[in-house]
Formats: structure tokens, C-alpha cells, sequence
């Protein structure tokens, strides 16, 4: 494992690796951010502060992942449900749903962003589709994946 980061390191390539990782794991669950953190904490020779820096990046991967989505199904929203009237239901639906979470929205975007249930790939779709401002979105799944992929990698640092 050491060959492959020492490569990789050597022409700054762990960062984008670790960034492109991100992107798609945000949506497909086949490539795991978490697996490859506790991999990178557990099985690298990188100092705590270069670990971090890597959580930080798969964090911003992540999120734009999640920003892509958030503004997609607010997209779909506006413009595709005015054609579609099988979507309208949907979005209806996920109005509905969201008027029973109305008090705890954001709970429910923390939870997603730092524990990841429920998924923050749907909290993004939902939080898009029922018109949550992507400032308030934005901020808390950032924040919220940093302190979950900083703290997978350095209980894999310290646990090794």
C-alpha cells in the first residue's frame, strides 16, 4: 500500500485520487469515502495533519456531490414537474414529507451529514425539491463532513 500513496504522493496525485473518490461516493455506495479514510488512517505513514487535509477533501468532494444534487432536484422541481405529471406527484409527495419533518429539517440534514442515515444523497434531493435555502443545506453538510471523515481517520490513526 505504501508504494501506491508514495506514487501517488509524488506527483500531488492522492489529493485529486482521494477528490474523484468523493465525487462518486457521494452517489454511488460501491465507492466508499469511509472505507478508503480508515484505509489511508489505518494504513499509511502520513503525519495527523496530512490526514486531516485528506478528510477535508473528501469532504468538499462529497458536498459538491450534494450540491449537484440539492440544485438538480430544485431544477426538476421548477421546470420538469410542469410536464411530467407523474413527477408533480413526487415532488407533492416529498412537500407532504416534508411538512411532517418541517420542525426538524435540520436535524435531519445534521444526522445525514455526519452520521449518514439517513443518506445525505436523498436529504440533498429532498432538501432541493422542497425549497430549503442551499446556504443553510450547503453549510451543514460541509461542516457536518469534515467532523465525519476527520473523525473516521484519525480513530483509524490512533486505533492502529
Amino acid at each position: 500500500m505504501q508504494g501506491v500513496l508514495h506514487a501517488l504522493d509524488g506527483f500531488g496525485g492522492i489529493y485529486f485520487a482521494l477528490f474523484v473518490l468523493a465525487l462518486l461516493s457521494g452517489v454511488f455506495p460501491l465507492t466508499n469515502a469511509e472505507a478508503a479514510m480508515i484505509a489511508l488512517g489505518a494504513g499509511s505513514h502520513y503525519s495527523v495533519m496530512k490526514l486531516i487535509v485528506l478528510a477535508v477533501i473528501v469532504a468538499i468532494g462529497q458536498s459538491c456531490t450534494h450540491a449537484i444534487l440539492f440544485f438538480l432536484a430544485r431544477g426538476m422541481g421548477k421546470v420538469g414537474a410542469k410536464k411530467r405529471p407523474w413527477l408533480e406527484k413526487r415532488i407533492a409527495k416529498a412537500h407532504v414529507l416534508a411538512e411532517k419533518w418541517k420542525k426538524s429539517e435540520v436535524l435531519l440534514m445534521v444526522l445525514g451529514a455526519t452520521v449518514g442515515f439517513p443518506p445525505q444523497a436523498l436529504i440533498a434531493l429532498l432538501a432541493g425539491t422542497i425549497g430549503i435555502r442551499y446556504r443553510v443545506f450547503g453549510t451543514i453538510d460541509l461542516l457536518g463532513r469534515i467532523a465525519r471523515f476527520t473523525t473516521i481517520v484519525l480513530v483509524a490513526y490512533f486505533a492502529r
